[in-house]
């Protein structure tokens, strides 16, 4: 006996398929011609004969030996749920409708609208299901003729009963299936079933476990980095804030504890995007402890006691952190029902972020305060890096934007000249996968080096993607790995005919790596002679009865060490190619004598053109996301601002981190010093900086809100926009340094290792700082000139109000 699998992953591929709803066989549906009994031992003892055959092989039997009887309609199953290990004494009689009496009485996975737990009127699992509503009426007759008389219905899925329960009552539209179920037994019934709707039963071919894609070196250095990072912050909001500091690094742990508690719950895999959202989410969580802790110092400063100023340094900084969360929930939503792929991975890691973030600042926070106050504190003590200022933002402006609009047309130019294959990584354009199986354990950096040695296709190689193939591990490093890379053209240029030529190309480049081909003769031989090799040790016997099978004459095969190579002479004369062709041909298709493929080893057994994962869906998906992001936001911001132009001032912002970014990253890949090219990976990145800049411009906005009723008629605009980001400034910049940590050290521990965190990271730097300056001198610039225009086109229509009132008056 030898184990095939014990995979649930497998075990759900194979098990989906078509779908029957017959019933138990009774004597009476056999017109007297025989016996269930009967018929029922006549299955077995052909089974008894026939122990390799498949009992459905014997229906097939039955009904061409019976075509046009009752009996031609019997059938025998499995049934799934059987004690026994026989396969006669698992069998089950049941018969099919006469379709020419009842042509609507065939019932297949399309019958069923959905399978689903539920529980019974005493509160036990059971499965619940609901009929398509064109089936109902047809359903409720069929289930009529047979529960009268309490016979049994059995819903076979690929050849195999899955459950067989009584007919109780007609089912009008939906039904029960009740039993001595266990929740879990009801749980994996449910997936069975509902399985059934495919019309394919599908075939496992074959299944690689492919390595990490960072490698494990990278993924050490990720999760250090990102650690350091995260102890970083802490340290500093503890070093910063005193005691508020310490409840923020408690609440922020805590938030983290929720956030992966979720994520556990709703089985969410944790990806580069998925990270990038954890790092958006801390940087949001400790910007929510900075306002309110902000917002306290303000009213210390105004003599307020602790208690008083706790509590309205809370409640002031309540609205801006709403706000700020808000727009970004709102984002993420929109990126989940409309991204795909990496968009949709980032939005769910958001989505349960902004949700934990929130608690853990306005409550978990309050509470840690509010302990804190009833034990007593005489003063909030915490440190003052920026004082009050008082600086002219919007005349800093005036200059600034011709700086932010140079960046951009730079950027967008670069971008454009930049070669295709150098700005987009495979994700976009295409390229060649294949297997290379190595002599020996290699490692995966052996290989990557290996292939940047090959001067053919030396740009081509340069930034190949190595994974090595987790099931062929030996001491050492592993044998078997998947290399991925561009092709150097778009278009036709990943065809049949290129592919062969870089697998030429690597199979001479790495020669002294690679394993033996198949079968190599021995030259200037008379006869047939040499050596084969096998993937997987082989037994003797059946290597020499494939080869006799192959036609070579005279044979004698002898052993070279382990059973994966043999060495064989012949008396044959035939062409060597002749021969390679036979023995390939014939060890294709054979077995050995345990069951196993008898598959000859090759340095690349496969090799295929990958095609562009994200030129078409993922790509147009995370577009229509993101623009619907951007409309949802000004929409939103319109309802709580009362005016369009805090939404698109915004929206303005947005746009201008994504491109100064751009700049920076065609920089980086014109100096080819970083791995900046545009990949899923960066599409994360964008996303991130995207949501750091929202939530940086929504807390000025809504500072400058603020200000605009005490202040209007007194100060200009212009003046409030000033007071607003002054007032501000610690905030903004407490938070930019504290994300900027985290995501600098991670760049630090990654830097030079063209590895996709290092793009991430260095892209996130960038956009962390030109968000925090686009909030200062684009957004809020871009409000005020909105603004002015607004207010100007009021005065004029107020002035013709008057001309045209004083006309009519005279």
């Amino acid at each position: 006996v030898r184990l095939e699998a014990s995979d649930p992953w497998r075990s759900l591929i194979e098990n989906t398929g078509q779908m029957q709803v017959l019933m138990h066989a009774k004597d009476t549906d056999l017109g007297g011609l025989s016996t269930t009994q009967q018929e029922l031992d006549k299955a077995k003892a052909w089974l008894v004969e026939n122990p390799n055959a498949k009992i459905t092989d014997y229906n097939d039997k039955l009904e061409s030996e019976n075509a046009g009887t009752p009996l031609g309609r019997l059938r025998f199953f499995p049934h799934s749920r059987s004690t026994s290990e026989d396969l006669a004494d698992q069998i089950v009689a049941v018969i099919v409708e006469d379709t020419d009496l009842r042509p609507d009485w065939v019932f297949s996975g399309e019958t069923f609208d959905n399978f689903f737990p539920s529980f019974g009127d005493l509160g036990e699992p059971v499965v619940a299901f609901e009929i398509l509503g064109s089936q109902r009426r047809a359903f409720y007759e069929f289930t009529k003729e047979h529960g009268e008389s309490e016979e049994r219905m059995a819903i076979i899925v690929n050849d195999e009963i899955v459950t067989d329960p009584s007919l109780n009552e007609p089912l009008n539209g939906a039904g029960i299936i009740t039993g001595k179920f266990k929740q879990e037994a009801v749980e994996q019934l449910v997936r069975a079933l509902n399985s059934g709707a495919l019309k394919i039963k599908p075939q496992f071919e074959d299944r690689e476990t492919v390595g990490a894609s960072l490698g494990q070196e990278y993924i050490n250095k990720g999760v250090t980095s990102i650690v350091l990072g995260l102890v970083t912050v802490l340290l500093f909001m503890v070093l910063y804030y005193k005691r508020l500091g310490i409840f923020a690094a408690i609440s922020l742990v805590f938030n983290l504890v929720l956030l992966m508690g979720a994520m556990a719950m709703l089985q969410a895999t944790l990806t580069l995007p998925g990270i990038a959202g954890i790092i958006l989410t801390v940087g949001m969580a400790v910007d929510a402890n900075i306002l309110s802790y902000e917002r306290i110092r303000e009213e210390a400063l105004r003599g307020r006691k602790p208690a008083q100023s706790a509590k309205d340094g809370f409640a002031n900084a309540l609205s801006t952190i709403i706000d700020a969360n808000l727009t970004t929930l709102i984002t993420a939503i929109l990126l989940y029902n409309f991204g795909s792929g990496p968009v949709q991975g980032f939005a769910t890691t958001l989505i349960v972020g902004i949700l934990t973030s929130m608690f853990s600042a306005l409550v978990f926070t309050r509470v840690l305060v509010h302990f804190a106050l009833e034990k007593g504190v005489d003063e909030w003590k915490m440190m003052r890096a920026v004082q009050d200022t008082n600086i002219g933002f919007m005349g800093i402006s005036k200059k600034t934007r011709f700086l932010s609009a140079g960046a951009i047309l730079l950027g967008v130019a670069l971008f454009a000249i930049l070669p295709r294959n150098d700005k987009l990584s495979i994700d976009f354009v295409g390229g060649v996968s294949m297997q290379v199986v190595t002599a020996k354990a290699e490692s995966a950096e052996t290989i990557r080096t290996a292939l940047s040695e090959i001067e053919a296709f030396s740009e081509e190689f340069k930034d190949a993607q190595v994974q090595p193939l987790l099931s062929s591990g030996a001491p050492g490093g592993y044998r078997k790995f998947q290399i991925e890379f561009k092709t150097d053209a778009s278009g036709d240029d990943a065809s049949s005919d290129q592919s062969q030529k870089y697998r030429a190309a690597v199979e001479d480049g790495l020669a002294a790596l690679l394993g033996p081909n198949r079968v190599v003769f021995d030259q200037g031989a008379e006869s047939i002679a040499g050596s084969i090799y096998f993937e997987a040790e082989q037994p003797k016997a059946d290597v020499e009865a494939g080869l006799t099978e192959a036609r070579l004459q005279g044979l004698s095969v002898e052993g070279e060490g382990p059973a994966l190579s043999y060495r064989f002479t012949s008396s044959s004369t035939d062409s060597q190619n002749d021969a390679l062709e036979r023995i390939v041909e014939t060890f294709s298709k054979r077995k050995d004598s345990s069951g196993r493929d008898m598959a000859l080893a090759q340095p690349i057994p496969a090799s295929s053109t990958v095609g562009a994962q994200v030129v078409q869906q993922l790509r147009d998906d995370a577009i229509l996301a993101i623009l619907l992001s951007l409309f949802a936001v000004v929409m939103y911001i319109r309802v709580r601002f009362a005016e369009y132009s805090y939404g698109f001032a915004a929206v303005i912002a947005l746009v201008h981190d994504v491109l100064v970014t751009l700049l920076f990253l065609s920089l980086a890949i014109m100096s080819g010093m970083i791995n900046a090219q545009i990949s899923l990976v960066m599409i994360a990145a964008f996303l991130t900086i995207i949501g750091y800049s929202l939530n940086d411009t929504i807390v000025v906005f809504d500072r400058i809100r603020e200000n605009l009723k005490p202040l209007e008629g007194k100060k200009s605009l212009s003046e409030i926009i000033d007071i607003s980001i002054n007032q501000t400034l610690a905030r903004t910049v407490l938070t930019s340094l504290t994300t900027l940590l985290t995501v600098a050290i991670l760049f630090v521990f990654n830097a030079g290792s063209r590895n996709d965190l290092e793009g991430f990271s260095f892209a996130v730097v960038i956009g962390v700082v030109v968000g925090t300056y686009s909030s200062m001198f684009i957004a809020s610039p871009a409000l005020l000139w909105l603004e002015s225009r607004r207010m100007e086109k009021i005065s004029r229509e107020k002035a013709e109000e008057s001309t045209q009132g004083a006309a009519a008056a005279s």
